[in-house]
């Protein structure tokens, strides 16, 4: 009895130690400091885990935000859905817009030739409201039948500073020349005379500069060439039509002159007639290769000699000698390019080294002796290849010509001075390339058949625009619209472009802003006249036939 007391006794102090009731649960023990300690540094880590979470997560949505903000998509009537990345972009040379000149009418050559262009307030005015940034002089053939005299090269320094462009010159390559020491056959004579043109130019102390010549107009030339068509001019030093040595030769001793009269200049080879691609020519009477025989030989003497004499690699391109064929197949040929031109680059880098910049010194529809498309068409397909090779990075061209001739057509009408469908291009790609803060290249790789897209935007990334050139008859809808956002509205407007049928239409969408449109409808038929590009306020129609507003 006296055990079952204790222990019952023993119980109950227990229990009222511990704070217990009778007849109830105890209370669950409270956690030591230690524990206290680990769990809320186990909440501090979650806590950490749960923030750095919360601002990924919102790093990640405003990345969404801003990548959708810099897209925009283009839906062409039934072809892809065109998405444009305005994150990217590629530099555009200024000199992408450029075009051959005639010598002045009323000056004489040496060999007394009259100049044949005129130098009109039209002319000059027109190239400069198109944004012509690069002038080639003597023109082609022209300057290796005569021979340039200062009175002439004088006058092209006046047009280069009339127009603000920059100057390309022809060197004259074929002979026999005739000078004031007699014919000058030997390269090295010819090279010579080549160096003092350099020097007449670029110079302002040359001691050509004397006389009547004293105060001649002062605008270096930067680029220079050393003959035209090399593949088709005699070889005075031989009297037959020129081998890939033979010009491989005489370009070195051309350039090496040319650079040592003035070493800021650029200088561009081979000018060949036509190139058709690697391995397919034009070759010479020995069969050799024209232009992968001109890059191994120049490449071979600069790494021998470590200088660079060649600047830039130079062709012309006449696309048709017949244009008989259907127009579908004339305004598709561009395409062409995008196979020739990478092609280019590889044998460059191949044969040099390095890589070097491509000029299409000369390029039209077809030569002068050759039967010329209809004016509408002509226009059509200028467009889309000048925009092709700025897709394609070509950072020189020189349309041929700005003026003097009837055929292949000009950029104006020889007599008048009128402006032609050639200069709307021109006029045209001025609001693609030619406004803005530098405007770049944003690539697009898309379908162009029947409808070709190419698009830019200025170097503050505030405009964007969009060059559509329709080659069907029919018309066609695009819509523009923004790429989608997340909780957050487009600073870029959407917008329903109306394209007719033969029409090249730049749209500029400015951000947060509205947009604008410049529009040419090429001509129809034999037509002679030339509509004007119309400038529309997008969203501000007020003409009763909407349908000929393009926006």
């Amino acid at each position: 009895m006296s055990v079952s007391n204790n222990i019952g006794h023993s119980s109950s102090t227990s229990e009222r130690q511990k704070g217990a009731v009778p007849g109830q649960n105890a209370p669950p023990a409270q956690p030591d400091a230690h524990s206290r300690k680990r769990r809320g540094r186990v909440l501090g880590i979650l806590s950490i885990v749960l923030l750095i979470m919360l601002i990924f997560a919102a790093v990640r949505l405003a990345a969404v935000a801003s990548a959708s903000n810099e897209q925009l998509l283009v839906r062409i009537g039934n072809q892809q859905l065109v998405t444009l990345d305005l994150r990217q972009s590629l530099p555009i040379n200024p000199d992408l817009l450029g075009a051959n000149v005639f010598p002045q009418f009323g000056t004489s050559s040496q060999d007394n030739v009259n100049g044949f262009m005129h130098y009109s307030p039209a002319l000059t005015a027109g190239l400069v409201n198109a944004h012509i940034k690069l002038l080639r002089f003597p023109g082609g053939k022209w300057g290796e039948d005569h021979l340039l005299s200062n009175d002439q090269l004088s006058a092209f320094s006046t047009l280069l500073e009339q127009t603000d462009t920059n100057g390309m010159l022809q060197a004259r390559l074929s002979g026999p020349i005739k000078g004031n020491l007699g014919e000058l056959t030997s390269v090295t004579s010819r090279a010579a005379l080549a160096g003092r043109w350099v020097d007449f130019l670029n110079n302002p102390r040359s001691d050509q500069r004397i006389g009547r010549f004293a105060h001649a107009p002062y605008h270096p030339v930067k680029y220079w060439t050393v003959g035209d068509e090399p593949d088709t001019l005699i070889n005075p030093a031989t009297g037959r039509i020129y081998t890939v040595a033979e010009y491989v030769n005489d370009f070195i001793q051309f350039s090496t002159i040319m650079h040592r009269t003035d070493p800021t200049i650029k200088v561009f080879g081979p000018e060949i007639s036509e190139f058709y691609g690697p391995g397919a020519g034009p070759t010479d009477a020995n069969g050799q290769l024209w232009m992968e025989g001109f890059l191994k030989g120049i490449g071979a003497y600069e790494r021998a000699h470590n200088v660079i004499l060649l600047d830039g690699v130079s062709l012309h391109h006449y696309q048709f000698t017949d244009v008989t064929r259907e127009s579908y197949m004339f305004l598709s040929s561009t395409g062409a390019w995008n196979y020739l031109l990478p092609a280019l680059h590889q044998l460059i880098s191949q044969d040099l080294k390095h890589d070097e910049p491509i000029a299409i010194t000369e390029i039209n529809t077809n030569r002068a002796h050759q039967q010329a498309p209809a004016r509408g068409l002509a226009a059509l397909w200028w467009g889309d290849t000048l925009a092709t090779l700025m897709n394609a990075q070509v950072e020189y061209v020189a349309f041929s010509s700005a003026s003097g001739v009837d055929t292949p057509y000009p950029l104006f009408a020889p007599d008048s001075q009128q402006p032609t469908p050639m200069l709307r291009v021109m006029e045209l790609f001025s609001h693609l390339v030619g406004a803005g803060l530098a405007p770049a290249l944003i690539p697009l790789e898309v379908q162009r058949d029947p409808i070709s897209v190419y698009a830019t935007q200025d170097s503050a990334h505030q405009a964007v625009s969009l060059l559509f050139i329709n080659k069907a008859s029919s018309s066609q809808l695009v819509q523009i619209s923004a790429g989608n956002t997340i909780f957050s509205a487009s600073p870029w407007n959407s917008l329903n472009v109306h394209l007719m049928g033969y029409t090249m239409v730049v749209v500029t969408l400015h951000r947060s802003g509205n947009a604008e449109a410049y529009s040419f409808t090429a001509p129809s038929g034999d037509t002679s006249t030339t509509a004007p590009v119309i400038h529309t306020m997008c969203g501000n129609q007020t003409s009763t036939l909407p349908d000929v507003l393009p926006c």
